[in-house]
């Protein structure tokens, strides 16, 4: 019936446009003006009428459709619901769940393509979240997790248990000196060599040349500096960033020439040389790697093979020539972003490792990952491998120490090593870490202040030193003969220290 109406009314319309027209040449040729008024007057009515009439019916339409999509689009939630509670009933399985898609036809109503955009937006969502989810295997992750804390309860029993019963050791043990199947710590001492105020703002990493004659240092206040270890004076510094310097690398055989790597917040790794100038050194910028596009938290040198091997948050573990600054090898890494390499050169292995918490076993000059490191599940902020390349140690974001001994065949089998020693010392993020010359000992720096020494073959804890009260350590070197220890805190200080044998 409304369809009927509005026809008559458009009908009347056009008639009285037609009756406008005729009212427009008769007015012309007789002089009256007054059917000319009238039509026009009885026109622009009906305009009117339809022009509203024809919103109305417009508006009506539209609700009618939105309404059918709004059903289609609660059918589509509830849908979505559906295939997520059989997704958590399938956990176990872990089964892949159909990717939900939608099969409503784009619209030209603006509004109804907005909705239906809508919810492709959400299915996509869903999809992206179920796709990581099977990615990165959160569920045995979770699975590691319920087992480690179920094992560490069950392994605590009560004190009134009667399995529990204190047995005192026989008196005669007590009489006879401890002996050893392995090689006793050794005792040391260090007496401080230098407090300098070098950087003015927090100093992320330091390195001592392998002639133990300079310090390199590089900090978040964006300058990259060198040392005299004898003196402890400042022999030259360069902005070597245009934001913070995170790592720092040197050669342990030709440092002047090409053997100076940094990586920064800017993503860049920077390559440098030292030139001699009136007795004294300068910083030479040689090259400029970009390929990077996430900020550089480790870095270091291969110095035979002549190769950089940098580790970034884009998830990369990037090979470069350390002469040309030619990208080599490029290594995603699936476990997440990257915050510490460590390289074995006579073995032929670089560590990496990262918010994951696992390591990372690569090939160095190659690109095939050969092993990964697993049984931490927080965080790891350094990493150190032992001179005879059989132990790797990680340090943690809660505080703790894991070390993996690496067994002979991990690299010709595709293995996943579980860590055999785990130490505990610390009261915050474990920042760097170093072993000796010989292995036996392993120094630990921390946001807590400490500065550890350890001796893992007995996990005993054998002293710890200072930056100063209150201070964070955030990063840590030792020279190559073990005798020089280098230590750089937040507020930017670096204090050295001189290894004194009280044997």
């Amino acid at each position: 019936m409304i369809f009927i109406v509005l026809l008559w009314l458009e009908w009347l319309e056009y008639l009285g446009i037609l009756l406008t027209i005729i009212g427009l040449f008769l007015s012309f040729f007789s002089g009256s003006n007054n059917l000319f008024f009238v039509a026009i007057i009885v026109t622009f009515i009906l305009n009117i009428i339809n022009r509203f009439r024809s919103e109305n019916r417009s508006k009506s339409r539209i609700a009618g459709a939105l309404n059918v999509q709004l059903k289609r689009f609660s059918a589509e939630v509830t849908e979505i619901n559906s295939k997520i509670d059989q997704y958590i009933e399938k956990q176990k399985t872990l089964s892949p769940p159909p990717k939900i898609s939608s099969n409503i036809e784009k619209s030209e109503n603006q509004i109804i393509a907005s909705l239906q955009q809508d919810v492709e937006s959400l299915n996509k969502s869903l999809t992206s979240i179920i796709d990581y989810i099977q990615e990165h295997k959160l569920e045995p992750r979770i699975k590691n997790l319920e087992q480690l804390y179920q094992s560490s309860q069950s392994s605590r029993k009560p004190v009134n248990s009667p399995d529990n019963k204190i047995k005192l050791p026989d008196q005669n043990i007590l009489t006879h000196k401890q002996e050893y199947d392995i090689e006793p710590p050794p005792k040391i001492a260090w007496r401080c060599l230098h407090i300098i105020n070098g950087h003015s703002q927090s100093v992320t990493d330091l390195v001592i040349t392998h002639d133990h004659k300079y310090l390199l240092s590089a900090s978040w206040d964006q300058y990259l500096k060198i040392w005299s270890l004898d003196s402890g004076y400042e022999i030259d510094s360069v902005r070597a960033s245009d934001q913070g310097v995170l790592s720092v690398g040197v050669s342990d055989f030709n440092y002047l020439d090409h053997g100076i790597v940094t990586g920064s917040l800017d993503q860049d790794v920077k390559i440098w040389s030292l030139k001699s100038e009136k007795n004294s050194l300068r910083f030479i910028l040689k090259h400029t790697l970009t390929q990077h596009t996430g900020s550089i938290h480790g870095l270091e040198i291969a110095p035979t093979k002549q190769i950089i091997v940098s580790g970034s948050y884009d998830q990369t573990v990037k090979q470069w020539d350390l002469q040309n600054g030619r990208l080599l090898h490029s290594c995603f890494d699936e476990t997440g972003a990257i915050n510490a390499v460590a390289i074995h050169e006579e073995a032929g292995f670089i560590a990496s490792g990262g918010g994951d918490g696992a390591i990372s076993i690569w090939e160095l000059d190659g690109k095939r990952k050969l092993g990964l490191l697993v049984g931490n599940v927080t965080s790891l902020d350094s990493i150190v491998i032992s001179k005879s390349g059989q132990y790797i140690a990680g340090g943690c974001a809660d505080g703790s120490i894991k070390i993996w001994h690496l067994p002979s065949t991990m690299f010709s089998l595709f293995l996943e090593i579980q860590p055999t020693l785990q130490l505990h010392g610390h009261q915050g993020q474990v920042m760097d870490l170093i072993f000796n010359p010989d292995g036996n000992l392993l120094y630990s720096s921390s946001i807590d202040g400490f500065i550890k020494i350890w001796h893992p073959a007995t996990a005993t804890e054998l002293g710890h030193l200072k930056i100063g009260d209150d201070n964070r350590v955030f990063s840590l070197s030792l020279s190559k003969n073990g005798e020089i220890l280098a230590a750089g805190g937040v507020d930017g200080t670096i204090k050295v220290w001189q290894q004194i044998n009280n044997n």
